[in-house]
């Protein structure tokens, strides 16, 4: 490989190493915490207010047709995908599935279904695809931003405390084991099912700390955070986790913490990552499941 080529392939490397450091993709959760306390109302939004920033995200156009003016959701244009199978028309079923979705946000839930149907070729699939797009699009961009978190246990090398190389970067060991080396890590375990990182703070402290972090935002007037967030819980396998650590650690919640880290992650249909789509079953005795 010639001077140039490797030249080329630095650049690439250093785009990437600064993408990943812009893009804040690992950390630990007192980081999160203040991520959060930063940009309460982006953290706890619910799907259906996601879905409704996306909408936003892209603005509206108007569109003049034969029987009037009508409103166009820039999103279903695909511009920043040069306009790649994008949706022809459909404008009034546009503003009527936001409509749907702007109830759903006043409830801070989704507690319905939304059916489209219609005869071949009414671009059904083309909508979905559209939204679906935008998605991942918007999942990429800083207001997108999505977390989950793993759990890290250091080899015992780490827990002894002993040096581990974090001088010359600020961090202290008993802070947070979420940027380790990888060789310094004994085991990661990944959360399939992607629960949000503030379920790792009790109910009732997660509610309080929600309701006053939204009232210091003057754009949060009037947003009503997840339901989820507000009354949710961690899953099975988090919770045994979780208690079996602040077991360990006889009730040193912090301790607890220095294990979690967050980590961003991607819509993505391609790896069933926040959106999927289920072909229809072909064979003649298909049915719903």
């Amino acid at each position: 490989m010639n001077d140039e080529n490797l030249t080329r392939l630095a650049s690439i490397g250093a785009d990437i190493r600064d993408a990943f450091a812009r893009n804040r993709r690992v950390m630990s959760f007192g980081e999160y915490f203040k991520l959060f306390c930063a940009h309460p109302r982006e953290q706890v939004r619910s799907a259906a207010q996601y879905l409704h920033d996306v909408f936003d995200h892209f603005g509206t156009r108007e569109v003049r047709y034969p029987r009037g003016v009508m409103t166009r959701f820039k999103l279903f244009d695909v511009e920043w995908d040069g306009g790649r199978d994008r949706l022809v028309g459909q404008e009034d079923v546009q503003t009527r599935v936001y409509r749907i979705l702007s109830n759903f946000v006043r409830e801070g839930r989704v507690n319905k279904l939304m059916l489209l149907h219609g005869p071949n070729g009414s671009a059904k699939s083309t909508f979905v695809s559209c939204l679906m797009r935008a998605l991942e699009y918007y999942s990429q961009t800083e207001d997108g931003a999505l977390y989950r978190f793993n759990w890290i246990f250091p080899s015992a090398k780490v827990q002894r405390g002993g040096g581990i190389g974090f001088s010359d970067r600020g961090y202290d060991v008993t802070d947070s084991y979420a940027n380790l080396e990888e060789e310094l890590i004994d085991a990661k375990l990944v959360d399939e099912l992607r629960d949000h990182p503030l379920l790792l703070i009790p109910s009732v402290r997660r509610r309080e700390l929600i309701s006053e972090k939204l009232a210091q935002v003057e754009s949060a007037a009037g947003f009503v955070p997840s339901d989820y967030l507000l009354y949710g819980e961690l899953g099975p396998r988090n919770r045994q986790i979780y208690e079996a650590l602040l077991s360990a650690y006889h009730g040193d919640y912090l301790k607890v913490l220095r294990h979690v880290q967050v980590e961003r992650f991607y819509i993505s249909r391609r790896y069933r990552e926040g959106v999927v789509s289920i072909e229809p079953q072909m064979a003649v005795d298909a049915r719903t499941r």
